[in-house]
């Protein structure tokens, strides 16, 4: 039976490893590394305290993300992609300034409990103007989402009263890029992707976004990848809407090693 099981994978059509799979599913873990700035403003007037949520509230600078994606080429040289990772995460510090954030003063010695939940979502389409068996050349737009969910709840050491503020918004993106696949041999194929966003104004979002990505992969079968990657994120955006104010400036980096299973 499992020699029966064998035969039907490797029998597996030999296109299907190639650089342009008609459909794949790809999961993954990355070690990335975040700095996160973040500035919300008060409801009514005034300016909020721009803060490193790692430095100054004592954030986790570095979690190990999951992150999932599919890929579906419905035409030969048409692409549709969908890429989803989450990332909460939480932090203590006792902070040596004031802070300001949103609505409540947070004053010097201050212990502080922050949580910061990001959901980024991203869907694209590629055109790949060249396409061989051995490289390709495409260009892609497409859309992102981030979803930002931060809570601040602080302790004075000679009072007993507790501040708490949260503040959420979702971030649209639109972005651009070109990217480029290769087969280095049969079973070793390298991929490399880059996009962008100019500063431009969106629903009350004003800012640029920049994102790269390179990848190694080796099919040890015709349905399966084994791949090492390496992801670069930032977004530099202000927020000016009714029900929030304030800045953003985020860089998401990292190694990533992955499982592709290509149909």
């Amino acid at each position: 039976m499992r020699r029966l099981v064998l035969l039907l994978f490797l029998a597996l059509p030999l296109a299907a490893q190639d650089l342009f799979p008609r459909f794949s599913i790809t999961g993954g873990a990355s070690a990335a590394s975040f700095e996160t700035n973040v500035r919300f403003d008060p409801d009514d007037t005034g300016t909020g305290t721009t803060v490193s949520f790692e430095r100054d509230l004592g954030l986790e600078d570095s979690k190990t993300l999951q992150r999932f994606g599919v890929q579906w080429r419905p035409f030969a040289r048409h692409e549709l992609a969908a890429t989803y990772f989450s990332a909460p995460r939480s932090g203590f510090e006792q902070i040596d300034r004031e802070i300001v954030f949103r609505d409540e003063v947070y004053p010097v010695r201050a212990l502080v409990t922050t949580e910061l939940d990001l959901d980024y979502r991203s869907a694209t389409y590629t055109y790949w103007m060249r396409r061989t068996e051995r490289d390709g050349i495409g260009i892609g737009i497409g859309a992102a989402a981030l979803s930002f969910n931060a809570s601040i709840i602080a302790e004075t050491e000679d009072q007993t009263v507790t501040l708490s503020e949260r503040a959420e918004t979702d971030v649209p993106v639109a972005l651009a890029g070109l990217q480029g696949r290769i087969a280095l041999t049969r079973r070793l194929h390298a991929e490399g992707s880059v996009s962008m966003l100019p500063r431009v104004t969106i629903e009350g979002y004003t800012g640029d976004a920049l994102t790269a990505n390179a990848r190694l992969e080796y099919r040890p079968l015709s349905w399966l990848g084994i791949g090492a990657a390496y992801s670069y994120f930032r977004l530099n955006v202000d927020v000016a809407q009714e029900t929030l104010n304030g800045s953003l400036d985020m860089q998401i980096r990292g190694p990533e090693g992955y499982l592709r299973l290509a149909f």
